[in-house]
């Protein structure tokens, strides 16, 4: 029962209503044992006076919950603005729009590539690396950001969106940035566990499947990261289709995808996968950015000379075999040079989940 409640309740309201239940469990068991004059006086009053004195003294202290436990001594000037919980998490918001799901970081709400705060230079990548994406999919909603870049792809014709929490969702209309996806007619959410949902859908193909994947060491994140999901993906993929997904700094997690991949290329800190060679397409890419428009403005002014100049450093992204320059892209041959004798996550190692 709790469990469900926690859908639709938050912890106070769960706190008061188990605090309701027991002032009137208190109340039956003294009405009945106490003396007859004072037996429904007493036996009533006593519990009601001492519920509402714990509610009014608890609440302040459940209304900054998180907060406090969050960013502890850098509480109150760092709060946040919104907090949603159910049960499969809790998510929380501050004032600047970044995202904070269990407590750990989830991105920000940004899909601005000139004043790139969430390197969302990952998501308008894609075209870098896939000639026409026409059907995407996309495993984890987060910000939406990632979600609002791909829908707004000049070449995307749908996207299915496959999101585990429905919390975040109920966000994204709070947020100008990403507000207008839920009206986008060619996204489509699902609410589902992604590899779930994968398995239970063979028949689905798709162009692209991305994920702005959560840190390689969080709970239960090698179900997105282990040889056996990443060869659950490769079914739903078109001839040609790419893998792309946040590897969040993990050289294991690439050199999973390796072993499973015959072709792979890293730009920044996510991997692109393929069973079809991948060529890094500077010039395919510059023609996209300069095509793309989101919410009725070009992410790039073609007639301002200082976006021009920005848009040929983002498509100038230096080539880097060492793995030591994170703003950067790696070619399949460097990585495999580079990348030997690491750690390949299955679904029974569990990655660094216990390391």
């Amino acid at each position: 029962m709790g469990y469900i409640l926690m859908d639709y309740l938050s912890t106070y309201q769960i706190s008061i209503l188990l605090l309701l239940g027991g002032a009137f469990l208190a109340a039956v068991v003294f009405g009945v044992s106490a003396r007859p004059p004072v037996r429904w006086k007493l036996g009533f009053a006593l519990p009601v006076v001492a519920m509402l004195l714990m509610m009014v003294v608890a609440r302040p202290l459940f209304g900054t919950l998180y907060d406090r436990l969050f960013f502890k001594n850098k509480y109150p000037a760092s709060h946040f603005q919104e907090v949603i919980e159910n049960r499969s998490g809790t998510i929380g918001v501050t004032p600047d729009g970044t995202l904070f799901g269990g407590g750990v970081y989830d991105g920000r709400f940004n899909v601005d590539l000139l004043h790139d705060v969430n390197i969302i230079i990952r998501p308008y990548g894609l075209s870098a690396f896939h000639p026409a994406p026409h059907r995407v999919l996309m495993i984890g909603l987060g910000s939406g950001s990632w979600a609002q870049v791909v829908a707004n792809h000049p070449q995307v014709e749908s996207l299915t969106v496959v999101e585990i929490n429905p919390a975040y969702v109920k966000l994204i209309p709070e947020h100008p940035s990403v507000a207008t996806l839920l009206h986008n007619p060619k996204v489509h959410i699902v609410i589902d566990d992604g590899r779930r949902w994968l398995v239970r859908n063979p028949q689905a193909k798709f162009d692209a499947i991305m994920m702005n994947t959560s840190f390689y060491w969080r709970n239960h994140i090698s179900n997105l990261l282990s040889v056996e999901f990443l060869q659950i993906a490769r079914a739903n993929l078109k001839p040609g289709g790419v893998l792309f997904y946040n590897t969040t700094g993990s050289e294991d997690a690439i050199a999973t995808a390796l072993t499973v991949y015959p072709y792979a290329l890293r730009l920044v800190n996510s991997v692109a996968v393929s069973d079809s060679p991948l060529v890094f397409d500077r010039v395919r890419w510059r023609a996209v950015l300069l095509n793309y428009v989101i919410d009725g403005k070009h992410v790039i002014d073609a007639n301002d000379p200082i976006q021009l100049k920005k848009l040929d450093e983002i498509v100038g992204i230096p080539e880097d075999s060492t793995g030591r320059n994170f703003n950067s892209v790696e070619n399949n041959d460097q990585l495999r040079s580079r990348l030997q004798n690491r750690l390949i996550i299955t679904d029974d190692n569990m990655g660094l989940e216990w390391r």
